[in-house]
């Protein structure tokens, strides 16, 4: 794994606000000099360490459903497993994480049937899989999107923050246009396309390209991401937890945990443990600490299942080389 120092994670923290933001406005947000922001974000890029892509919310757009997978697999089959999952195109997170289960997933499932098909089906015939159990996420109340590192001030994040879109979320739900599948496409992609390179792959003039890609953005429909390893960021200890609750605290607990700056990703499931939580922490100590002094002062919780991601195989429709 490459090497990142402090300006490298201040640009990803400014590109994880906004992830079009122009290099130029990035630069004098973080008051450095625009051909050096744009030669550091070139490095990581051209590593692989670094990607931009899109979170597209199914559940606001219709188009499927989301699904939480906990995998039980053979010993010595985990990475296996994991890769074979990651190379589906309909799997949005894959990795291997500590605990009851060997391999946590996110799947999008076109509809009923084809959820059907791929738990009953598809998943069964992968090698190596023992078990699986499926949990429909019914609610992103904070998607990855939503979280950046806490590497900048008050000041520069504000800075960065004035050109980005301002997103409704949650929020209701939103029509789709016949145009807007194959835009998603492109900004999954790469959300950095220019507008005349969108325009070009999307048959329209850039100003079209421009108007629809804000629409979507501002709609709350889509949101745009920098995707990169949280270890590079500094962050040695990522968390995958399962929470139970009584039934009426499920809402504020998910809503509570949102707001705090280690939780990357806080979603609401159908099942016992009904809300699911990604944390990145700098070490195990800061994890012990979240459990006790967050976890543990929460009113409404059961019960906490805590496992670790040893290994991410995939990341917001991106799999890792």
């Amino acid at each position: 794994m490459m090497e990142t120092d402090s300006l490298d994670r201040r640009i990803v923290a400014a590109l994880q606000i906004d992830a079009r933001v122009p290099y130029g406005l990035l630069a004098q947000a973080l008051g450095e000099v625009e051909r050096t922001v744009a030669r550091r974000v070139q490095r990581l890029v051209d590593a692989d360490a670094l990607r931009f892509t899109a979170f597209v919310d199914e559940l606001r757009t219709g188009l499927g459903q989301t699904v939480s997978l906990r995998v039980e697999v053979d010993p010595g089959s985990a990475d296996h497993v994991a890769e074979a999952l990651a190379l589906r195109a309909d799997t949005r997170w894959v990795a291997v994480v500590t605990g009851d289960a060997d391999v946590s997933c996110e799947l999008l499932a076109d509809g009923r049937a084809a959820l059907h098909q791929v738990t009953s089906h598809e998943l069964p015939s992968i090698t190596g899989i023992r078990s699986t159990r499926s949990y429909p996420v019914l609610r992103h109340i904070k998607p990855t999107t939503a979280w950046h590192a806490e590497y900048l001030t008050p000041e520069e994040a504000e800075a960065v923050t004035a050109g980005a879109p301002a997103v409704p979320y949650p929020g209701a739900p939103v029509e789709m246009q016949p145009s807007d599948h194959r835009l998603i496409e492109l900004l999954v992609e790469n959300a950095r396309y220019s507008w005349v390179e969108l325009a070009e792959r999307l048959g329209v003039v850039p100003a079209t390209a421009r108007r629809w890609t804000e629409r979507l953005l501002g709609s709350g429909a889509v949101a745009l991401r920098a995707e990169i390893e949280p270890e590079l960021l500094g962050y040695g200890v990522e968390a995958e937890l399962w929470l139970e609750t009584v039934p009426s605290a499920i809402e504020p607990v998910a809503e509570a945990l949102a707001l705090h700056p280690a939780v990357r990703y806080c979603g609401v499931v159908a099942g016992t443990q009904a809300v699911n939580v990604l944390a990145v922490l700098p070490a195990m100590d800061d994890l012990f600490a979240f459990q006790v002094e967050v976890l543990g002062r929460l009113p409404g919780l059961v019960r906490c299942e805590a496992t670790l991601v040893t290994r991410a195989h995939k990341r917001g429709f991106v799999a890792k080389r």
